[in-house]
């Protein structure tokens, strides 16, 4: 299936009444990132202005201060705000950031028919915490649920079954691997005997 193809079918799947708050959530997505987008834009341009504009007398600084923008584009950028290297590698960084969220957020939610751009929303532009819990705790959990349960289902499960006069077979293992090395030392404590028996 083409770009196109893709497209429409985003478009006519948006345009369904079945989810709303899917619709409602790519439109907040589309406003934050034109919005992230524009300001990068607007600052680059400023920074490069200042840039001609010191002269080398002074060292403008490139401006971070964006809320939507990751922790970690800011810490790179924040190595050397007066260098366009560090500038540009924040910028990779910030491509590199909505390339990992297509690929972990909004396409698994595709392929498993969860709301895929409710939680793309949720982990771009949410506030770093809810709670005191990262957004993206909070997807991790919400997605591998079935998994958490199972797992939870089944130590309950081994819980009722415990019996405590019964051994684990770890136990037993040990157990045997104990008394192993204990004949070994008898038998060498046998043949050291021998030995000097001999001479």
């Amino acid at each position: 299936m083409g770009f196109s193809e893709e497209l429409k079918k985003e478009s006519q799947a948006l345009k369904a009444v079945k989810r709303p708050y899917e619709t409602a959530a790519f439109l907040i997505f589309a406003i934050m990132l034109f919005q992230q987008l524009a300001y990068w834009v607007i600052r680059i341009l400023r920074f490069r202005k200042d840039i001609k504009a010191a002269a080398g007398a002074w060292n403008p600084n490139f401006n971070t201060n964006l809320p939507t923008t990751p922790a970690f584009v800011i810490r790179i950028i924040q190595i050397d705000a007066t260098k366009w290297l560090y500038v540009l590698l924040g910028l990779i960084g910030l491509v590199l950031w909505y390339f990992l969220i297509y690929l972990f957020v909004w396409n698994y939610c595709r392929k498993r028919n969860l709301a895929k751009w409710t939680w793309t929303v949720l982990i771009a532009f949410l506030p770093v915490n809810i709670l005191f819990i990262p957004a993206y705790i909070l997807y991790a959990v919400y997605v591998f649920r079935p998994y958490f349960f199972r797992f939870i289902k089944r130590m309950v499960e081994e819980y009722k079954a415990y019996n405590p006069s019964i051994p684990f077979p770890e136990e037993i293992e040990e157990e045997e691997t104990k008394g192993n090395v204990e004949e070994f030392k008898e038998e060498l404590n046998e043949d050291k005997a021998e030995e000097l028996k001999k001479e």
